[in-house]
Order: C-alpha cells, then sequence, then structure tokens
C-alpha cells in the first residue's frame, strides 16, 4: 500500500508538473508577421510581399516534404521519431564530451529543444537556458505530434540572413517550393539552421558543401538514396544569391494585401494566361511609350462564374514610379467615355422606345450650354440605332439619352455594379453617356460579363431569369455564392422579368459584333477562323482614356490604356490604342459558340427599310423582321406622308392650283429640313421633295429648320486671337432648295440666304429670339441665350 501511496504521489506530481508545465508554454508560440503570398487557382505562387519586420517568413507549414524531413532528422535528431523531446543518449554523450574538452563543443539539442530555443527567441548558450529548454522540450512533445513539431520547426528556422522558414528558403534559394527539391537541395536547406550564415555567397562555400555531401553520405549508407543519386546530388552546385521571388500580379497581390496581411491567399487567375497577358500589355506599353503613353491594364474573366483568370493592373517593364506603373489602373475610376453606350441601347429596346433599325437624328444640339460632337466631327443627318453603337456615334445617343432619362439609365447601371456613380443625375446630365462619370475597369468588365452570362442562359432557364446572374467579378478561391445551383424552370428564385430582357440584350450583343476589327480585313466576318466578339471601345475627352471591352459567352476582356497621372495624348483612342490588345488577349482565349436568338421575345413584325419603325401604309419598302416584343409599342413610320404631284411629277400641287382628279399621290419618304440637309449628303437615292408649283398655295409644312443654334441653346461668346470678340456662325436648311430666307435677331434684321443657308453675326449677353422668314411667308422662331 506504501508503494502504491508513493507512486500515486509521484504520478500526480508529474501530472501536475506536466499541467504548469503547459501552462508555462504560450498557446501561440510564434507571435510574429509574415509574408503576403497570393497563389494561383492551381496553387502556384504568383507574388509574396515581405513581412512588416523586413524577414522573409512564408505562413507556417501544415506538413514537411518528405525528403527535407528525412534529411533533417538525419543530420540534426536521428532518434526525433522515439524520444519523449530529450535524447538522453545525446544528451549524454555532449556532457560527456563537453567536459572532456573543457567547452561546449556538443549541445546534444534535439529538434523539440531547437525549436523551443527559437521560440524562445535564441536566449543565449547557456546551462540555465539549456535546462529552460528541456523543459520545454517536454511540454512541447506534450503538446503537439511529431508531424506538428517538424512543421514548426521548418517554418521558423534560420536559413541565413532575412530568409525565415523552409518553404521561404526553397523560393529564396531555388526560385521552387519545398515539394520540388532534389536530394540536393533538400540536403543543403537541412543544415542550413544549424549554420545560416554559410548560405552567403563567397563565405565558407566549401564549409557548406562539405556539410551536405556529409549528410547525402549518410543517406547514402542507411539505404535512404541509391549510389548514383548520391554521386549526383554531389555534383549539383550550391545556390549562389538569394533569388527574387514571383512577381506575376503585383496590382493583385497588393490590392487583396490590404485587407490579408500574413496569410496565404488563394485566387482565380491561372498562371500561364496571367503571364502571357502581362506580358502583352507589357510590350504595348513599351509601344505606346513613344507618344508619351505609359499606362496600359488588362483584365480576363469566365463569363458563368464571374471569376477573374488574367489581371494585369498596369504594365510591369521596369519605369520610373512617375510613370505611374505602381497605380492599379483596374480599380482607378477613369472617365467612361462611349463605353456605357450599348447598356442605354439596350435599355431603351428593354422598355419599348425603339427598334433596332429606328432612325435616330444626327443634326447639331445644344444643351445647356453643352454641345455633343460626334468623333469624327460629321454629322449624317438620321442614322439607325443600331449604327449608331456600331460606330458609336455621340450626338444620337445623347438624343436617346435625353429621352429615356438620366436618372433612369443611373438605375439601370447601378443595377449592373456600376460603383462610381456618387452624384446625383443632375450633376452628370446628358454627358454621362459620352463620359461625363467615372468608372473602373473592374466595375466595367463585371457589368458586361453579366449581361453575357444572362444572354447564355436563355435556354437554362427556359426563357425565364435568375437575378443572381447579375454580380461582379470574383478574385477569391475561395469566394464562392452560397446560393443553391438552380436545377428546374420551377424554382422560385427565378423570375420572368429582369433589368434588361434577353431580346434587348441580344441585340445590343449583335450590334458590338458588327464592329470592324483594328487593322483588319473589313470583311472579317466572312473569316470562320475568327472568333465573334461583341465588343465596345471608348475614348474620353481631351484623349485621357482608351477603353475596349469585348466578350463572348465564355469570356469577358477588358482593356484600358492612357496615363495614369491623367495626362491626354493626341491620338490615343479606344479602336488604336485599347482595341488591338483587346484581340490579341482573345487570340489566347477559345472559341465558342454564339448566344441563341431568343425566339420566345421576338415577334416577326413588317419594317420600314428606310425609317426602322414599324411599316405604315405608305411605306412602300418593307422587311419582316423579328423585334422584341416590347417593340409593339413604338409608333409607326413618321416620315412617310402621302405627297400630291403634278401630273408630271415635277411640282407638288394641290386643290388651288390643279383640278383634283389630274393630282397624283404618291409616298414619299421625308426628313425634317436639318435632318435632310447633313442625310442627303450620305444618301445619293434620297429623294427631296419636289418645289411647290407657282401659283398654288403653300401646304402649312414645316419647311425651315434651324440647325444651329437648337431653341433654348446657350451660347458662349467666343473670343479671337486679338481679344475681340467673334462672330457666331448660324445654320439653317429649307424644304426646298431655291428658297431665300430672311434672317433677324430681336428685331433687327441681320441678312437674308439663298442655297447653303449660313450666316454669321454678333449677339450681346443675354436672351434673344431668332426669326427666320422665307419667301413663302412661312417663318420659323427660337430663343437662345448668350453668355
Amino acid at each position: 500500500m506504501k508503494n502504491l501511496a508513493l507512486y500515486t504521489e509521484i504520478l500526480s506530481a508529474l501530472v501536475i508538473s506536466l499541467c504548469s508545465l503547459l501552462l508555462w508554454i504560450p498557446r501561440e508560440l510564434f507571435p510574429e508577421v509574415y509574408s503576403t503570398l497570393l497563389y494561383s487557382a492551381e496553387g502556384k505562387l504568383l507574388g509574396a510581399r515581405i513581412a512588416e519586420d523586413g524577414q522573409w517568413r512564408f505562413p507556417p507549414l501544415d506538413s514537411v516534404p518528405g525528403k527535407f524531413a528525412t534529411c533533417l532528422i538525419a543530420y540534426e535528431d536521428k532518434r526525433f521519431r522515439w524520444h519523449p523531446g530529450v535524447d538522453f543518449i545525446a544528451l549524454g554523450r555532449a556532457v560527456k564530451s563537453n567536459l572532456a574538452n573543457r567547452g561546449i563543443v556538443s549541445g546534444g539539442s534535439t529538434l523539440t529543444m531547437q525549436l523551443a530555443r527559437i521560440a524562445r527567441g535564441n536566449q543565449p548558450r547557456t546551462l540555465w537556458e539549456k535546462s529552460k529548454e528541456i523543459l520545454w522540450a517536454f511540454g512541447l512533445e506534450a503538446r503537439y505530434s511529431k508531424a506538428e513539431i517538424l512543421a514548426l520547426y521548418a517554418s521558423h528556422a534560420p536559413f541565413g540572413g532575412n530568409v525565415v522558414g523552409l518553404e521561404t528558403a526553397a523560393w529564396r534559394y531555388y526560385g521552387r517550393s519545398a515539394d520540388l527539391l532534389s536530394w540536393a537541395e533538400a540536403a543543403t536547406l537541412a543544415v542550413l539552421p544549424n549554420s545560416p550564415a554559410l548560405i552567403h555567397p563567397g563565405r565558407n562555400r566549401e564549409a557548406l558543401k562539405r556539410k551536405r555531401d556529409k549528410l547525402l553520405a549518410t543517406l547514402y549508407n542507411r539505404g535512404i538514396i541509391d549510389g548514383m543519386t548520391y554521386e549526383l546530388s554531389c555534383l549539383e552546385p550550391l545556390p549562389k544569391a538569394p533569388l527574387p521571388l514571383p512577381d506575376e500580379a503585383p496590382h493583385l497581390l497588393e490590392r487583396l494585401a490590404s485587407g490579408r496581411k500574413g496569410e496565404r491567399i488563394r485566387c482565380t487567375l491561372h498562371q500561364a494566361l496571367q503571364r502571357q497577358t502581362q506580358r502583352i500589355v507589357n510590350r504595348y506599353a513599351r509601344e505606346y511609350a513613344s507618344n508619351h503613353i505609359h499606362n496600359a491594364a488588362a483584365l480576363i474573366a469566365d463569363v458563368e462564374t464571374g471569376e477573374v483568370l488574367a489581371y494585369a493592373g498596369n504594365a510591369t517593364f521596369e519605369a520610373p514610379f512617375e510613370r505611374g506603373n505602381q497605380v492599379d489602373i483596374i480599380t482607378s475610376p477613369r472617365s467612361t467615355g462611349s463605353i456605357l453606350k450599348p447598356f442605354l441601347y439596350a435599355g431603351m429596346l428593354n422598355d419599348g422606345m425603339l427598334l433596332p433599325g429606328t432612325l435616330i437624328p444626327d443634326v447639331p444640339l445644344n444643351i445647356n450650354g453643352f454641345s455633343p460632337q460626334n468623333f469624327n466631327r460629321t454629322f449624317y443627318g438620321a442614322v439607325p440605332a443600331h449604327v449608331a453603337i456600331e460606330r458609336s456615334l455621340n450626338v444620337p445617343l445623347v438624343r436617346m439619352l435625353s429621352e429615356y432619362h438620366t436618372g433612369r439609365f443611373m438605375s439601370l447601371l447601378k443595377t449592373y455594379g456600376m460603383t462610381t456613380l456618387r452624384f446625383p443625375e443632375e450633376h452628370y446630365g446628358a454627358s454621362l453617356i459620352l463620359g461625363g462619370a467615372e468608372g473602373t475597369l473592374w466595375d466595367l468588365s463585371g457589368m458586361y460579363a453579366s449581361m453575357a452570362r444572362t444572354l447564355s442562359h436563355y435556354h437554362r432557364y427556359n426563357g425565364r431569369y435568375n437575378p443572381a446572374d447579375i454580380h461582379p467579378l470574383r478574385v477569391y478561391a475561395e469566394e464562392h455564392s452560397d446560393t443553391i445551383p438552380i436545377r428546374s424552370i420551377l424554382d422560385e428564385r427565378l423570375k420572368d422579368r429582369a433589368p434588361l430582357s434577353y431580346a434587348s440584350l441580344w441585340f445590343a450583343a449583335e450590334a458590338m459584333s458588327e464592329l470592324n476589327r483594328p487593322e483588319e480585313e473589313a470583311d472579317w466576318q466572312q473569316f470562320q477562323s475568327m472568333k465573334r466578339i461583341a465588343w465596345k471601345t471608348g475614348t474620353s475627352y481631351g484623349g485621357r482614356d482608351a477603353w475596349a471591352i469585348g466578350f463572348t459567352p465564355r469570356y469577358v476582356v477588358g482593356i484600358w490604356v492612357g496615363n495614369a497621372s491623367g495626362e491626354g495624348r493626341p491620338g490615343l483612342t479606344g479602336v488604336g490604342n485599347a482595341a488591338p490588345i483587346l484581340f490579341d488577349l482573345f487570340s489566347l482565349l477559345g472559341g465558342t459558340p454564339w448566344f441563341d436568338k431568343p425566339y420566345d421575345e421576338l415577334v416577326p413584325v413588317a419594317v420600314c427599310r428606310l425609317s426602322g419603325h414599324k411599316a405604315s401604309v405608305y411605306c412602300m419598302e418593307t422587311d419582316t423582321l423579328d423585334i422584341p416584343i416590347q417593340g409593339l409599342n413604338t409608333e409607326i413610320c413618321p416620315y412617310h406622308h402621302l405627297v400630291h404631284l403634278s401630273p408630271d411629277g415635277r411640282y407638288r400641287v394641290n386643290t388651288s392650283c390643279e383640278a383634283a382628279s389630274r393630282i397624283i399621290s404618291v409616298p414619299w419618304f421625308i426628313l425634317p429640313p436639318a435632318q435632310e440637309y447633313y442625310y442627303r449628303h450620305y444618301h445619293i437615292d434620297y429623294k427631296p421633295l419636289p418645289p411647290v408649283k407657282p401659283g398654288c398655295e403653300d401646304e402649312n409644312h414645316r419647311n425651315i429648320d434651324i440647325i444651329y443654334p437648337e431653341h433654348n441653346a446657350v451660347l458662349f461668346l467666343p473670343k479671337g486671337f486679338s481679344g475681340e470678340q467673334e462672330r457666331f456662325v448660324f445654320r439653317a436648311a429649307h424644304a426646298r432648295q431655291d428658297a431665300t430666307i430672311y434672317w433677324h435677331i430681336d428685331d433687327r434684321f441681320i441678312g437674308e440666304t439663298k442655297g447653303e443657308h449660313q450666316i454669321a453675326c454678333r449677339a450681346g449677353k443675354g436672351r434673344h429670339l431668332l426669326t427666320l422668314v422665307d419667301d413663302y411667308g412661312g417663318q420659323r422662331k427660337i430663343w437662345f441665350e448668350v453668355k
């Protein structure tokens, strides 16, 4: 009984001692800061940022590669797998050796004791500190498994200079993960923590090689490696200067590291595509530098998932910081130029406000002093809506936005993911469609991806809509939707309506795919080897931003080119600078079938060939076309009228000058005079109305159209180089080519015009009435204001 009590007391004392020891050892052995690492979707290291304390210290490993573990145990602690933290045999041998040499020549430390020493801050090697390490070793063995102890040691051991941890050392000295090290490389790193200073180039290289080769011999003698492996391993050279760590997505790493410092971040990028994308962006940036254009960015994403596959936030070739290469353009708000136009087109189609071919006026426009111009400074009179998108014409789109309403358009853009519209609609006005707002390449690419994603699901959801299809791009590999996949068209999450219908999205994609590619054959659509791509370019005012965004059913690609500083450059355009990069990147991606036509949302209707409206009874040339169902609400053709002519067709007549039995009634395509003025120059088949027969009472047609200025326009006093006020140039059009127009400002006659109705005049500050009278007594009046 006494022996039992004694054993119980001893066991209790041991348990209490062990518990006390465990409480003595901190729960977190290494409260350190770590390097931030970025990995690709395949698990490849894309980049790293040094820890805040200036050390290259990768986050801890969960396990240790087999070769390194074998080498480390063979070199440092051959009985590691069996001892309780202290190798009493080795410790005894060390004490005996030290006493014989009257000094410390051997420590007898196990890997567990070395882990304790590292965790305690590498205290001086005194007998007292050694005793603490022994106690810690027992506690560590009680808390952690052998595998965990090995992983902790490998993650925090010093490997020379500011290199800490096995994985860090593998990348710094060999440029690859520790899993891929050879036996010679693993052996080199296994001996380093014992003598980390040996790794420095030119310092004790022979000593490092002797230690490595001795370890390799041990492995050979124990049958771990064969003779050939041993001989080849001994021939391998030692690492030289530390290698730079990968930096293949620097801008994305900086973006993600701000919120996840010291972590291993797994992103959605594909390493090979990322490298190719960055290489192409750098090549174009070097080429554009001759025009002092220094920055470019590119983004490639998977349409279905929204996962970003390549992220080139800027050019990365060596350049001074003042060139702005450190700026992540993908997240930087920039003027959108014309890149938003397809959303307006789709919105108007969706709401039944126009048809794809509806004629939109393209004549000079003034909205409270804002006078938009087409890129080529040309007006076409009137153009089909889809052509306005294909040619990216500014004036027709401003007119479309005025009809659609700015606030309504802003709401649509926000629904699709535009996060930069921070001001009220009054701030943007009509300029919103021309770059009056700022957007990011991230948002805009995501918006087009949502457009493509929705359209590609037409058959999957049998014409119904999944609201979750509209979402931003994703870049975290672990970021997955928590939504259970929709597998039935009866799923209650599906809706019968969406912000943009399949039909409106399909026509928008069709218009975008009709654009000709830069520097390629005009009829590129005829080549089956060419991918069909819906794409749109944009150029901001002053040549500051060049955009190109395109998509297929599988991929979306976004491009921006310009200067991060905001400096504009002559000749910088979306078509000339951004689009070539876009198509080079699409050449890296696989092709896919085009979007299915959403027949369930279309209806065949007779459409006037000339006006693009639903055909009226006076439209002589019609085509039966599929239009969005909402398009049934649009007006019938307003441009075809019944015109009464003389028997020879030379004059317009009425019963005041011609017998009713002799009058010929003919349908006629008639544009308002201002539109006709420009339209006829580009359509040689356009037939102006014949003149009114002399002696006839003129019908109540609006024969006069004032092209410039518009009613209620705000004009600004022009000044020349001399500082004196210059003249305004007013322009009008008349339905009769032989008409004379008499011009008046307020009550003052300023002149008359024939043929080309254009007159130069001066007007002081304030509000004025412009009156035009023709030689038949017809009048037209407008108000304008001069500031």
